[in-house]
């Protein structure tokens, strides 16, 4: 959740963050989301009955939900990256072939976010789902960094915070640097446990015939899946596969 402090409308912002919360909560009443925003459960529930009139949210008895309104607002949404359309079966296809979870996201604003998550059988935590936004030092944000012009790469990284993710996470943006030159010099972007423990992930980005960045594709997994020979070099070899079979579709589909 943003900080919304500058934020020029407050009313859209309180409204936002219920629908918010309503998600955190998986439903609740009006006490429950006043307490949780630390609002009066007057103006909470002010919000609450706009936004049922509105269509956005349903009340069942007490207690209210979003509703599948925001579906159809997804649905469009994800539609407007060509990627989504021209990976989604090359997601599944790699998900099986690797006997693990695998998705393709994209950047949004500052986000890398999931357009498509497939889980695979050894899935645990972390459970990626469409529209869930994954940090920079994963697998995929880093094959998305690296692939990006150096000026838009110093403006997501200004203000990246070093000191989140695990004990593997990077330390300082030298580490990070010297990562991306790997990832740039291989074509392939790898996070050995950077995110969670126990879990690792190898993405390729996927580019524009202009060079541009449209996206990667990931495989992710539990650590013990994602070893060895199975690690340096089976999956990589599926990863940028999809990647250049993805570019191809989108090459075709452009001209």
């Amino acid at each position: 959740m943003v900080d919304g402090s500058d934020l020029p409308v407050a009313a859209t912002q309180t409204s936002v963050r219920i629908l918010e919360t309503l998600i955190d909560l998986d439903g609740g009443g009006v006490t429950a989301v006043a307490e949780a925003l630390g609002r009066s459960k007057s103006s909470v529930h002010n919000h609450l009955e706009t936004l049922t009139g509105l269509g956005f949210v349903v009340k069942d008895d007490h207690e209210y939900r979003v509703s599948l309104r925001f579906l159809h607002i997804g649905s469009y949404a994800r539609q407007q990256y060509p990627i989504y359309t021209a990976g989604i079966d090359e997601v599944v296809q790699l998900s099986t072939a690797a006997n693990c979870s695998a998705g393709i996201v994209v950047l949004e604003a500052d986000s890398v976010i999931c357009l498509h998550h497939r889980l695979g059988p050894n899935t645990g935590t972390p459970r990626v789902g469409a529209g869930d936004q994954l940090p920079l030092h994963t697998a995929a944000g880093k094959a998305i960094l690296a692939a990006l012009p150096e000026a838009r790469r110093e403006d997501l990284l200004a203000d990246h915070a070093f000191d989140a993710g695990t004990e593997q996470s990077y330390s300082s943006r030298a580490e990070l640097d010297a990562e991306l030159q790997t990832v740039t010099a291989r074509g392939l972007a790898v996070d050995r446990e950077e995110w969670y423990p126990d879990m690792r992930g190898i993405a390729a980005a996927v580019e524009a015939p202009d060079g541009s960045v449209r996206g990667a594709i990931y495989v992710l997994t539990d650590t013990e899946s994602l070893s060895g020979k199975r690690f340096q070099q089976d999956l990589p070899g599926l990863v940028i596969s999809s990647a250049t079979q993805i570019q191809n579709t989108l090459r075709e589909s452009e001209n």
